[in-house]
């Protein structure tokens, strides 16, 4: 090769400044949309802090309200409502879903009330009136720890009769609800899951962002920097949450469980309903019409609030066990 046809392959300066400025042209906005989606993914565990206008007293109960430390000594805000006259020691604890308080559960918990039953609902860690813990990672962990801290406080109330507990949790607090139980089955009789969980953590997570395409900024929806911005949310999520293991073994399976979900749900599926309740064949399900994610308890009040409280009679020995679960049949095996 000649010097002189080496010198013409050469790029020249201005080619190579148009080299540089196509790549940031292409890299930047790729940059810009993987960091707005991480701040969409911190957002999701530390949502904005908002006062609730509501309270039990808002729903004409009566109620203490409570301190419960959770994992770390993080400070879990709770109500706890005592049941009416009459009522025969059950508590049914309420857990709410991510970007929520424990508000949004109080029309349940004035049909938990009127049956008899004692409520006690908690604020996630970074909810609500719960305190913030200040760490970027194992947030799945904590969680999980910071429901069984409250069923453990439960059993240092005198209102409380051994082994007379029920979980019910929305979304997240679905995961946490049965780890509860599984870590402590003589007190925890039944656990109803709504809109959760999935075994298929990561791609929930995908689902999450990608239910929620229509409300990110213009320039984040086209197909490329859609899916640049879902890979970044879904990392971020897994590095924030660690997620624990799962599913787990419940071991006893003797705790009722319901499984609810919308027909509608795009990220609890009702395909993923039927998938994680083959490791529970004793487990009932409920696919609720017009339901989307976490909204059951609104779409249908009235038959959302019978089937938990069928659930919670059956388990607490008020009403005969009914026969196998259509949804779910008894022999269905556990993977």
């Amino acid at each position: 090769m000649t010097r002189a046809s080496s010198q013409r392959r050469s790029p020249g300066p201005a080619r190579s400044r148009l080299t540089d400025i196509a790549a940031a042209v292409a890299i930047v906005p790729m940059l810009v949309v993987a960091w707005q989606a991480v701040r969409v993914a911190w957002r999701v565990y530390h949502p904005p802090r908002r006062r609730s206008r509501q309270s039990p007293q808002s729903f004409g109960l009566t109620a203490e309200r409570v301190t419960v430390p959770g994992a770390g000594g993080v400070e879990l805000a709770c109500w706890w409502i005592p049941a009416g006259p009459g009522g025969t020691g059950e508590t049914v604890v309420l857990g709410h879903g991510m970007g929520s308080d424990s508000s949004k559960l109080l029309p349940l918990a004035v049909a938990l009330h009127e049956a008899g039953y004692h409520v006690f609902t908690f604020d996630l860690r970074h909810h609500g009136a719960s305190g913030d813990d200040r760490r970027l990672r194992g947030l799945s962990g904590r969680y999980g720890a910071d429901h069984h801290r409250v069923v453990q406080y439960l059993r240092t109330r005198p209102e409380c009769g051994p082994g007379r507990l029920a979980c019910l949790g929305v979304s997240m607090s679905a995961w946490t609800a049965l780890e509860a139980a599984r870590r402590d089955p003589a007190l925890v009789r039944a656990v109803i899951c709504d809109s959760g969980p999935q075994l298929d953590i990561t791609a929930a997570i995908r689902r999450t962002y990608t239910a929620g395409r229509g409300r990110l900024p213009g320039w984040m929806r086209g197909p490329l920097m859609f899916r640049a911005g879902r890979a970044a949310f879904v990392r971020a999520s897994v590095f924030f949450l660690r997620p624990e293991p799962w599913p787990r073994e419940l071991g006893d399976h003797s705790i009722r469980l319901l499984f609810i979900t919308g027909e509608s749900d795009p990220v609890a599926r009702p395909a993923d309903l039927r998938d994680q309740v083959t490791w529970y064949p004793r487990a009932e399900t409920w696919i609720v019409p017009g339901a989307g994610h976490a909204n059951a308890s609104i779409i249908a009040a009235d038959e959302y609030a019978a089937r938990v409280l069928a659930t919670l009679d059956t388990a607490f020995g008020r009403t005969p066990a009914p026969g196998p679960p259509t949804d779910a049949p008894a022999d269905q095996p556990r993977r």
